[in-house]
């Protein structure tokens, strides 16, 4: 099977929700599309097929996150993940990396380079909605 991979090319949000909800993942359709214009992204097609993606944002000197590693699930176990990964720390080499991960992903990004950080917080963005701002 021949996967060919791209950065930030030209894609729909309908392409993007179509993996999303491959594996499970609900995002907006309306708001998914600008997040992938405002990141770098790889992207993994099948036959013209995108069947998988992952993003980051970065500064390109000190920090670099690393979000939505999505590999649609009849593709999965087969490498993408691993060759889209090694394109972003390739693409951001010599900065700190960052990311969160989904229930049984951990073994794979470990296996990635990253390493458990002790520390770290974060607002769920539902809440950062209705965030009193004013009263901190």
């Amino acid at each position: 099977m021949e996967i060919v991979y791209k950065a930030n090319n030209i894609i729909t949000g309908v392409e993007l929700i179509n993996v999303f909800k491959s594996a499970g993942w609900n995002k907006n359709p309306e708001d998914i599309l600008d997040a992938f214009k405002n990141s770098y992204y790889v992207t993994a097609y099948h036959n013209d097929t995108l069947v998988a993606f992952a993003r980051a944002i970065s500064d390109g000197y000190h920090y670099t996150g690393i979000y939505d590693v999505i590999v649609n699930p009849q593709y999965q176990k087969k490498g993408i993940a691993k060759e889209m990964m090694k394109m972003l720390l390739r693409k951001f080499k010599g900065t700190y990396f960052f990311l969160s991960y989904t229930e049984g992903n951990r073994d794979f990004y470990k296996k990635c380079g990253f390493e458990d950080l002790p520390t770290g917080m974060w607002i769920d963005r539902e809440k950062s909605f209705n965030l009193d701002i004013d009263s901190l």
